[in-house]
């Protein structure tokens, strides 16, 4: 199984080439859809059959980039016919956000320095320099991790790095968590012996309301100017999630290296909410931020790196069960 992980650097560039690029990869991706959708196409190679051809002659630019478009409109589609299926509203979609994605034969990136080359067409190209960091220096250094896809948009470039993750171990206990919105609550057991876990989440709530208070404030106050209003707004959420993965990447980190220093397999809620059901806005405002997914991602990917099984049961009666153990193991330990 290949592991990925995603670098982020941000790259600010005045080229005029560059951008025109970017805005044709964005064009050949609402064609692409436009096409599949006209002839109902959900494979990248029947995609290809129908529009290379005619793509490659009307845009001028490298070609390798063609069947990179074909990915991003296909995924973008799936989403649409999803909504399709479930009769629920929706429009024939399109790119508006100027990007570009290409695969890892398509640009060269020095490891060591940061120098990255992006072809547009021909023998014509671009060349930035991506600021490392030591995280990122640390990774790329790593001959483990090799180089995936790139993707950019303004103001940002993102490399995805991938590797053959270790296989799970055999594992000599268990840990197990039920999901709260304030933290982790689970047991831990191996062998004869078990006790309680706790892992709080840093008071990520706590961050939660107080973003949400600065940005329905700042709402109000710019309710006339639209433009300034999505300025602030996408502020203030860029600075809550921020703050909140930090928190969560502690969280993770460290049930993670428990798990590994134990021997244990990782047992986690499949959650899943559906719909409002007959909640109160407010209680839906608060399971919607509830950051459980984020959680479990992280939580995922680095026991994948670590080589930690994990499990996903039926959160049904969980929490139940979880206070019925507590209860025994107090029980217990007076005894």
């Amino acid at each position: 199984m290949l592991a990925h992980r995603a670098l982020v650097f941000p790259v600010m560039w005045e080229n005029p080439g560059l951008d025109w690029l970017l805005a044709e990869f964005r064009l050949l991706v609402n064609e692409s859809i436009r096409i599949a959708l006209r002839e109902d196409i959900r494979s990248r190679a029947r995609l290809a059959r129908a529009a290379y051809k005619d793509l490659s002659a009307r845009h001028a630019v490298y070609k390798q980039y063609i069947p990179s478009a074909f990915e991003v409109a296909l995924a973008v589609l799936k989403a649409h016919r999803r909504r399709v299926r479930k009769r629920k509203k929706t429009s024939i979609p399109f790119i508006r956000r100027l990007l570009l994605k290409a695969e890892n034969q398509s640009y060269r990136l020095d490891r060591e320095t940061g120098r990255l080359r992006i072809p547009i067409r021909g023998t014509e190209g671009v060349q930035l320099h991506l600021p490392l960091s030591e995280w990122h220096r640390a990774i790329l250094g790593d001959s483990s991790w090799g180089l995936g896809s790139l993707t950019v948009v303004p103001g940002k470039i993102i490399v995805v790095v991938r590797k053959e993750a270790p296989q799970p171990y055999e594992p000599q206990g268990a840990i197990a968590f039920d999901t709260n919105e304030d933290s982790l609550d689970g047991v831990q057991a191996s062998g004869d012996s078990s006790r309680l876990l706790r892992a709080p989440f840093d008071g990520v709530r706590r961050v939660q309301a107080v973003h949400f208070r600065r940005r329905r404030r700042l709402a109000r106050k710019k309710a006339f100017d639209g433009r300034v209003a999505r300025r602030l707004l996408d502020r203030e959420g860029r600075r809550e999630r921020h703050r909140v993965r930090q928190r969560l990447h502690r969280v993770s980190k460290g049930l993670v290296r428990l798990a590994t220093e134990a021997r244990a397999v990782i047992v986690l809620e499949d959650l899943t909410l559906h719909g409002a059901g007959g909640r109160s806005r407010r209680m839906n405002r608060r399971l919607a931020s509830w950051p459980r997914g984020e959680l479990h991602r992280q939580i995922k990917y680095k026991a994948a790196l670590a080589g930690v099984p994990v499990i996903k049961v039926n959160p049904q009666w969980t929490s139940s069960a979880l206070r019925a153990t507590g209860r025994w193991i107090a029980r217990s330990t007076r005894a």
